[in-house]
C-alpha cells in the first residue's frame, strides 16, 4: 500500500474521522463521495490524521473540470482489517475487511438525476453485479449518494411528494435484494 502523508486535506470527512471515536480506533467506515481527486492508479491509499483513506480517482468532465471519485474512511482498527480494496468502475469502490462475518463496504456515486438515461441504468447494472459477487456470508454495507428522491408511494414516511427517476431505480434494487 501506498503511504501518503497529506497535512492540510480538503476534506470534510477529515474533521470527522478525527472525533474521539475514530482516534481510539472504534470509528465505524466513513464513505466519502465526489472527493474531487484525480490520480493515475486506479486506487489510492493516504493516511489522514490517524486514518487511512482510500480513494478511486475523480474523472474530468467535458469542460475540464474535476468531479465525482468515491473514497473510504477507516479509523486505525478498520485499516488493520483491511484485506482488499479495488474499483468495480469509476463509481463503485469495494473494500474487503477481514471480521466474523467478513464485511464488504461498498462506496457508491451514482449519477445525478439528470444524467443520460443510459449512464443512470448502466450504473444501476454495474451496481447489480458487484452486489451479486458478495459472497452470501459476508456482510454489506453500501455507503453513497443515489441522488434520489423517494415520494410516498415508496416508503411510508417521506420528504419528497414525489419519486424522481433515480429514486425508482433505487427502489428497484432494494426490492431485487
Amino acid at each position: 500500500m501506498e503511504s501518503t502523508v497529506y497535512p492540510n486535506p480538503i476534506l470534510p470527512a477529515a474533521g470527522v474521522c478525527r472525533s474521539h471515536t475514530a482516534d481510539s480506533g472504534a470509528g465505524p467506515p466513513l464513505g466519502v463521495q465526489e472527493h474531487r481527486r484525480v490520480h493515475h492508479d486506479p486506487i489510492t491509499y493516504c493516511r489522514v490524521g490517524g486514518c487511512l483513506f482510500i480513494t478511486s480517482s475523480a474523472w474530468r468532465n467535458e469542460a475540464q473540470a474535476v468531479t465525482g471519485g468515491v473514497g473510504l474512511m477507516l479509523s486505525s482498527r478498520a485499516r488493520r482489517t483491511l484485506s482488499r480494496a479495488y474499483q468495480h468502475m469509476e463509481r463503485i469502490l469495494i473494500a474487503n475487511l477481514d471480521s466474523n462475518p467478513v464485511t464488504t463496504a461498498m462506496v457508491v456515486y451514482s449519477p445525478t438525476n439528470v444524467a443520460l438515461v443510459e449512464d443512470v441504468e448502466k450504473f444501476y447494472e454495474d451496481l447489480r453485479t458487484a452486489i451479486r459477487d458478495v459472497p452470501a456470508h459476508n456482510f454489506l454495507a453500501v455507503l453513497g449518494d443515489f441522488s434520489v428522491r423517494l415520494g410516498p408511494e415508496d416508503p411510508r414516511l417521506t420528504y419528497h411528494d414525489a419519486t424522481n427517476r433515480n429514486g425508482e431505480h433505487l427502489a428497484t434494487l432494494l426490492v431485487e435484494h
